[in-house]
């Protein structure tokens, strides 16, 4: 199957693989699952490491990114089309990042792995319990 990674699930797996829960642990762990994660979470944690809003405990962004390189995650670009598709999305919340995340997934044909509670409100497949 193919799955595409909320900024949250990155991070936890990451750094704090114990907030995963065991099924999204599972899915991520199974090599015969297509992983992807939007450029769009990068720019998100970017931003949120400028502001101080994600502690990276003595990382940057470049950490991630080695991470993201040795995982061999799948990244999607910020295509023109997922950017349309967010202008049809249902105004469920206001959250620019997550609302790419859910055009992109309803694209591509990706089920979407996130704890964010804001996201199942939207059309796209999600799992995480």
């Amino acid at each position: 199957m193919r799955f595409l990674l909320d900024t949250n699930v990155l991070l936890w797996s990451i750094f704090e693989r114990h907030k995963l829960t065991p099924r999204v642990r599972q899915i991520i762990d199974d090599d015969l699952n297509e992983l992807f994660l939007s450029r769009t979470s990068l720019w998100e944690m970017s931003a949120k490491a400028a502001t101080g809003r994600l502690p990276l405990v003595g990382r940057s962004i470049v950490f991630v990114l080695e991470q993201v390189e040795r995982t061999g995650l799948n990244l999607l670009e910020l295509e023109d089309r997922y950017i349309l598709r967010t202008e049809t999305l249902p105004q469920h919340h206001g959250d620019p990042f997550d609302r790419i995340l859910v055009a992109q997934a309803l694209e591509e044909g990706l089920t979407i792995l996130s704890a964010d509670s804001d996201i199942p409100k939207y059309d796209a497949p999600v799992i995480w319990k």
